[in-house]
This record gives structure tokens, C-alpha cells and sequence, in this order.
């Protein structure tokens, strides 16, 4: 039944969101509609809210984790909130999702754009009547076709927007519950996604990340359709599309899949100016029998082909990734194997992880699981090494000038601060010494700076502006 025109004006919404990009784009997309809705947006930490949207994950434990702790707190302090919860964790774990009380209505990964629907239903209805819906069936999605939505208009920083181009992962690496989660490989209209480019760069937006479960499995499945008829293939259709619209923007990758990307493809890529010279590549070990394992079809050689490519190119290319520390059968010298490979790959960022079990993965029944105290040591051992690699490739952006988009001023220690990012994302903080006025160095925001790098700076680098 459907809800009462108005029944959400003037009622509060507050979003919590975990994981990825996706969820990070699919919160905004939410949002926009709760507003259109007439509901104003707010932060949970600042006031109570009449409405929470838990946008979950569930690659890890710890994530399934947050969010039931988030839920509990959130409706010990607010009896009478709605909580909605939606997305990875209650698509793969229903029962377990259903069995939390303080969830009002649960929706699975397809049917989050219902909650706008579905909570004008609940606030319709007499209080007393007010009932709990699960409305997750099964804990496998079978969509063939891209669920379409409206785009977004902005994001909460007035600089760098999120563009979500497909759904659905097929790789099934045996570690990962993902492919349950989301479901096959769907692409979304190509034209669609220009078009959403086109509004966000019109509205000042001088960033556009392009991202998906799988983004490098953009149009890769049966019967995908490029209606802007570019004669290209994968995700090269959209860099093509976005790098024709008019405007001083940078384009960037979300995670790339070396299953996928070859080096071969990776340099077809070089020749699009507005594309940043930045990967996230994910290896997830170093050592070739893992990532065999792993059901990863390439090999640590492969994977440093595309390094070499991209460091080819430009030297400060910068490369970032994915390890899991600790999984099944992982001896001390395939963990050797991943710190060599930090090593020689000269990573701006590492994201490491100890490996967590998962239901319907392969990996979850594999023999000679790793103790939890020696999979938390190697990812602090991996950690040190990883954050000794990244201040050796800031070092060597010393003397260099980058091309920064300013996001946001402070002040530190070292006085006022500017802070961006530059084309190889490495995060630039500079001084803005043309202005005496502090009050002034507002107008830098959303501007492209050239900064010559002085020092290696917290988790980036410093310079001045010239």
C-alpha cells in the first residue's frame, strides 16, 4: 500500500554508511530522494533523527559488526526512529539481519531505491499498527538488468562526485561473498552515464571517480549494448564519453581487477588526457600460489607488467591496492612474497587486511585456516612495511610540480593549510602565500593549483603554491 503524499515532510534522515564507493554513491542517490521528498538531511551525531538508513556492508566481520552496533545505539537513543537497514549484510545473512531487533525494515541490495516508498508507508500508518518488514527473499541475487535510477546531482564535497557506472560482480574469488551480495555482472546506459557527467561538471564538480562492484567489468556481460556507439569495449566506453564533455576535469578509476585490465589495455588508456594518472589495482598477495588460490586468474609477473606500463608512462604514477593478510594455507614465505611485492611495486597506499571468513565462499572450507594471532601480526607486519614504501614514493615527488584540486583549508601545526589532491591522488597540503587574508582563502576551493613539493607531509606531501 502505498504511502500518504507529504507523510515524510518535514522528517529528519540521517545516513550511516559502510564499504565502498557503491554504497557511498547509492547513500547520495537516497538522500537526493528523501530531500525531493520533503525531508531534510542530517548528521546523527549532531541531532536525533526521525529516520536512519544503515547502508551496509558485509565483506569483512568487523563491518557486519558495526552496523548492528550502530542500529542498537541509534534506537536505544531514539525509541520511535525508523530504522532502516539495506544492502550486502542483510542480502547474504537475512535471518541474522532479521532477527535484530532494532531494525524496522530491511531491505536487500536491490531493493534500497524502495526506501523513499516504503518509509512514506510506515510514517502513514497509526503508530500501534506500524509492522517490521524483511523484505530479502533470498540471499542470491538474479537480476540480469542494470536497476536504473535517477543520477546525482552533487555530493557533500563541492569538488571531487562519484559516478556508479555498473552492478554485479562474476569473478567469484573464493574469498569473497560479493557476487552473493550483488549479483551478476549489470552495466548501466552509457549514455545515461554521460549524461550525468555532463550535469555534475556543470555544476562546478572538477573530479568525476567512475565506480561499480566490479568496474573494470563494465559491459562485459551478454548482450550489453554501447548506445553511444563509440566502437570501443569496457570500461574505455565511458573514459572515451566523458573525456568529449567540454571542461577542465580530471577522470578517475575506481578499483581496476588485473583479471580484467591488462597491461595491454592499461596503456590503451594513456592516451585520454583528462584520465588521472592513478590505478587502484588490487593484488591481494604477492605470492602466485594465493592468488591461485584465490581464484584469481593471473600472476604476480602479470601484475607488475601493468605496473611497469603505467611507471613507463610517468614515473610518479601512482598505484595503489588490496592485500589480504592470512588466508587459507598462507605460509610465512607466500606472506614474504606480499611484502616483496609492496616493495618492488613502490605503492602510494596499501589496504591491508586480515582475511575474514565468509559465508558461501570456497575459502571458508578451506584447510589450514590461520590462527587470528598470527593472521593480526602479519597485517601489522605488512602495515609497517606498506607505510615505509608510500613515504619512499612521496620522497620521490620532492621537487616536482602537481597540478592540485583544492578541497579544504585548516590550520595545523604548520600553520594554515591548504589540502587536495593531485592527478596520481596522492594528498598535497600547501600554503597559500599570495593571500594575507585568511578569510580570503576561501575562494581557492574547487581550484586547480600548481604546487611544487617541498617535503613528505603526514599521509601526503607539502609545497608551496606558485
Amino acid at each position: 500500500m502505498a504511502g500518504e503524499i507529504g507523510a515524510l515532510k518535514e522528517k529528519t534522515v540521517s545516513f550511516f554508511t559502510l564499504g565502498c564507493k557503491v554504497n557511498q554513491y547509492e547513500s547520495q542517490a537516497l538522500a537526493e530522494a528523501f530531500r525531493r521528498a520533503g525531508c531534510e538531511v542530517t548528521d546523527s551525531e549532531d541531532s536525533p533523527a526521525d529516520i536512519y538508513v544503515v547502508n551496509t556492508c558485509s565483506v569483512t566481520r568487523l563491518a557486519d559488526r558495526k552496523s548492528r552496533q550502530y542500529m542498537r545505539r541509534v534506537k536505544r537513543e531514539n525509541p520511535g526512529a525508523l530504522v532502516i537497514v539495506m544492502g550486502c549484510y542483510p542480502q547474504t545473512n537475512p535471518k541474522e539481519v532479521g532477527a535484530i531487533e532494532e531494525a524496522d525494515l530491511i531491505l536487500g541490495t536491490t531493493e534500497k531505491m524502495r526506501a523513499v516508498e516504503l518509509a512514506e508507508e510506515w510514517f502513514s500508518c497509526d503508530p500501534s499498527s506500524r509492522l517490521r518488514h524483511n523484505l530479502v527473499e533470498d540471499p542470491v541475487v538474479h537480476q540480469t538488468a542494470y536497476e536504473q535510477h535517477e543520477g546525482i546531482t552533487g555530493m557533500e564535497t563541492k569538488t571531487r562526485a562519484l559516478i556508479k557506472i555498473q552492478e554485479g560482480c562474476n569473478r567469484f574469488c573464493s574469498y569473497c561473498v560479493i557476487p552473493h551480495a550483488r549479483g551478476q555482472v549489470r552495466s548501466r546506459s552509457a549514455a545515461a552515464i554521460k549524461k550525468e557527467a555532463m550535469a555534475l561538471v556543470s555544476a562546478g564538480y572538477k573530479e568525476i571517480t567512475l565506480t561499480g562492484i566490479n568496474t573494470a567489468l563494465y559491459g562485459a556481460e551478454k548482450g550489453f549494448t554501447d548506445d553511444l556507439n563509440t566502437g570501443l569495449d569496457g570500461v574505455e566506453i565511458i573514459v572515451k564519453a566523458l573525456s568529449d564533455i567540454p571542461g577542465d576535469f580530471l577522470i578517475r578509476l575506481g578499483s581496476m581487477e588485473p583479471t580484467v585490465i591488462d597491461a595491454d589495455y592499461i596503456q590503451r588508456l594513456f592516451r585520454y588526457e583528462k584520465l588521472a594518472h592513478h590505478v587502484h589495482l588490487s593484488i591481494q598477495s604477492g605470492s602466485d600460489a594465493v592468488i591461485a588460490r584465490m581464484n584469481r586468474h593471473y600472476t604476480a609477473a602479470d601484475y607488475l607488467e601493468i605496473v611497469r606500463r603505467c611507471r613507463d608512462f610517468d614515473p610518479l604514477y601512482g598505484i595503489t591496492t588490496d592485500i589480504i593478510t592470512g588466508f587459507p594455507g598462507e605460509t610465512e614465505a607466500d606472506f614474504e612474497a606480499s611484502k616483496e611485492i609492496v616493495r618492488q611495486v613502490n605503492y602510494l597506499h596499501v589496504h591491508c587486511f586480515p582475511y575474514s571468513r565468509r559465508m558461501y565462499t570456497p575459502a571458508a572450507d578451506m584447510p589450514d585456516q590461520i590462527a587470528p594471532p598470527v593472521k593480526k601480526q602479519r597485517n601489522k607486519d605488512l602495515i609497517a612495511v606498506a607505510e615505509d614504501v608510500s613515504k619512499q614514493f612521496r620522497s620521490s615527488m620532492i621537487g616536482s610540480v602537481q597540478r592540485v584540486l583544492a578541497e579544504e583549508a585548516g590550520e595545523t601545526e604548520q600553520g594554515r593549510l591548504w589540502k587536495g589532491h593531485c592527478s596520481n591522488f596522492c594528498t598535497v597540503y600547501f600554503r597559500d602565500r599570495s593571500m594575507t587574508d585568511p578569510s580570503r582563502a576561501t575562494s581557492l576551493e574547487n581550484q586547480w593549483i600548481d604546487v611544487k613539493v617541498e617535503a613528505v607531509y603526514e599521509d601526503g606531501v607539502m609545497g608551496n603554491m606558485l
